[in-house]
């Protein structure tokens, strides 16, 4: 959901949760500039009210908001672990695997990432 804010708005939220539970892990999607500039053409999110604001190209950034911060994991839906890939019903992995050939921008500028809040 924080692609739905703007930066000074997911600040504040990543900085609240490192307040408040300090040591905590924040799991957290981001979208990248491509897909912030043609949701309007997007299938899915073309037809939302709401649009998205908060443009990450690298979550490796969200380091240096807050000292001591860490990004432990930063994936694509065709780069996730191979454990986690393995779990998914074949028919999944089968999209997956079609998604990652076709090497779509919407698809490999959405990221799951995994950050250590100080």
């Amino acid at each position: 959901m924080l692609p739905f804010l703007d930066e000074p708005e997911v600040r504040q939220v990543v900085d609240l949760i490192a307040e408040r539970f300090p040591g905590s892990l924040l799991a957290l999607d981001t979208a990248g500039p491509g897909i912030i500039s043609t949701q309007d053409q997007h299938d899915a999110l073309s037809k939302v009210a709401a649009r998205m604001q908060w443009s990450c190209p690298d979550p490796s950034a969200l380091e240096q908001w807050r000292p001591g911060a860490r990004l432990l994991a930063s994936h694509t839906l065709t780069t996730l672990p191979p454990d986690m890939y393995a779990a998914l019903p074949e028919t999944y992995r089968e999209m997956l695997t079609a998604l990652a050939s076709q090497q779509l921008p919407q698809v490999e500028e959405y990221r799951l990432n995994l950050l250590q809040l100080p």
